[in-house]
């Protein structure tokens, strides 16, 4: 094995975020609520209500949301305030439109609210839409 691929293994394996400069992050596993607060969750009988993804959406839906936000992002803004907002996923509302099951719309709109900031005017270059084909693929971006 060469040196430097051991060296750059080591140190993305040694940082806490992942190797972001080469395209890796590392997932930071799920926090679990206390046993507690979990045993006061009722489940429904059904989940016909909810919204529904098949398979390849969700995999467009991840495509498109790791390249617009990729994990431990920072946004730039104007303010730190508003930084931190945009760089939070749960932020953004999300729209998934199936054109066929090769093309999938990805559309993301902060809602700036949801952090406490109202603005006087709309940001305009916060959210996007892109398109991705069934192989997982971004064909275009707006």
């Amino acid at each position: 094995m060469k040196p430097f691929p051991l060296v750059v293994l080591l140190a993305c394996s040694s940082l806490l975020n992942g190797c972001a400069l080469f395209g890796y992050y590392k997932v930071p596993k799920a926090e679990r609520a206390p046993p507690e607060e979990a045993a006061k969750v009722t489940f429904p009988d059904a989940m016909e209500q909810g919204t529904h993804l098949d398979g390849p959406a969700m995999a467009a839906l991840e495509v498109a949301m790791n390249d617009f936000l990729p994990p431990d992002a920072k946004a730039e803004a104007r303010t730190e305030e508003l930084a931190q907002c945009l760089s939070k996923r749960s932020t953004y509302d999300v729209t998934v439109l199936k054109q066929h099951d090769q093309l999938y719309f990805i559309s993301f709109l902060p809602r700036l609210s949801r952090c406490g900031i109202e603005l006087g005017a709309p940001i305009m270059d916060a959210g996007a839409t892109y398109a991705i084909d069934g192989h997982g693929r971004i064909l275009s971006e707006l």
